[in-house]
């Protein structure tokens, strides 16, 4: 047990701003390490060195970084099962930490390391049917590069008390020139365009709903017969489709919302249930077979869409979502915002939270909508007097 070892005082060290307790123990020199400043980083080396001691000197540090990132995933899915989160991270990990740092035992990694991922991220480069490679982007835009520092940070958080690493990296930052890259949204031109003359595929109303909704794909995808009501036009986010196929509670504990939908939207949704209905699928947005919908279908006849009407090739579906942000949030209030868009943090300027009962602020939204811009495009000739 710990108490029987001599554990000394823990020393600042200036060059390096951290503190180092350093022991030895069955004739092999250990050191711990805490950048947080004052007595609080100087408790936090004694507590770490008494928890390795009381657990049997864990010899985890002597581990590789590959070996450890597949330690934290399995325990990852152990925790919260195989989701859309653990496959972002693997994707991190197996795109950037792995490449630069994987050989390496995780007691020799530092606050420059860490960073040096996020400072050199670049690129993955993609192959061609023809084998040759290509990248989009000459470099990586500053929201992927906070993905990365917060898979960084994820998966030290697991290691540091595990005794993986020797010192848990604080302060990891974002390359000051990192390129802030917009997304490409529709313009009010290419809704006009969209909505004229509909080609008549498959997804194609799914396509229209998400622009004047504003909703995720996948919760788009996610609609059942029994969400919606034809009689009042009310219409509920219940769940979510992701792109694996897998029916999720949607992607925040807001995004479980209620909206009342304007005539011109209740009439393309009852046109679907209309054509659709010989299937008799519980889905409002089904397959041509009538079981669950597939994103990577609605990717494809959006792909077509795009071709066929001219619209941005750079547009995806989730887009759409963009779209119709940028096109209404100017002609919303706040409150208004927070009861049809869902989500769970602020964006842009407004902080929006889902509304997850009717009220009246459903009927007034649906009131402000059809008069918006992208309501005008969408159904120009419908307004025409």
């Amino acid at each position: 047990m710990y108490q029987h070892y001599d554990i000394p005082q823990p020393k600042w060290d200036p060059k390096h701003n951290k503190w180092i307790l350093s022991i030895m123990i069955d004739g092999k020199r250990k050191q711990f390490a805490s950048r947080t400043p004052k007595l609080p980083g100087k408790k936090e080396c004694r507590e770490r060195c008494l928890e390795w001691l009381e657990n049997g000197k864990s010899d985890n540090s002597s581990k590789s970084l590959s070996t450890a990132i597949n330690d934290y995933l399995e325990d990852y899915q152990i925790r919260h099962g195989n989701n859309e989160q653990i496959i972002n991270l693997s994707s991190m990990f197996r795109s950037f930490l792995i490449p630069a740092l994987g050989d390496r035992k995780c007691s020799t990694l530092s606050f420059q390391d860490w960073q040096g991922v996020i400072n050199n991220a670049k690129p993955v480069a993609r192959y061609r049917k023809d084998g040759t490679a290509y990248c989009k982007t000459q470099n990586l835009s500053r929201k992927y590069l906070s993905n990365i520092k917060g898979a960084i940070i994820s998966f030290c958080k697991w290691a540091y008390p595990r005794h993986y690493l020797n010192e848990m990296p604080t302060d990891l930052y974002l390359p000051s020139d990192a390129p802030t890259i917009g997304k490409e949204i529709l313009q009010l031109s290419d809704i006009e365009k969209l909505f004229t003359d509909p080609i008549g595929l498959w997804y194609e109303r799914a396509l229209m709903f998400e622009v004047l909704t504003g909703w995720r794909p996948g919760e788009v995808l996610g609609l059942q017969r029994s969400d919606y009501d034809p009689v009042t036009g009310i219409i509920t986010v219940n769940r979510s489709l992701n792109a694996r196929g897998i029916i999720t509670p949607g992607k925040n504990k807001n995004a479980r919302r209620t909206i009342e939908l304007t005539s011109e939207v209740r009439a393309i949704l009852n046109e679907q249930l209309e054509d659709t209905a010989y299937l008799e699928s519980e889905w409002i947005f089904c397959n041509p077979l009538g079981d669950l919908p597939n994103q990577a279908a609605v990717r494809k006849c959006w792909k077509r869409i795009v071709k066929r009407k001219g619209l941005p090739e750079a547009t995806t579906p989730y887009s759409l979502r963009h779209t119709f942000f940028t096109h209404t949030e100017s002609y919303l209030p706040d409150r208004i915002i927070k009861s049809i868009f869902g989500h769970s943090q602020r964006t842009d300027s407004h902080n929006l939270y889902g509304v997850h009962h009717v009220t009246e602020e459903a009927h007034e939204a649906a009131q402000r909508l059809a008069v918006t811009p992208i309501y005008k495009s969408a159904f120009k000739e419908e307004k025409v007097e």
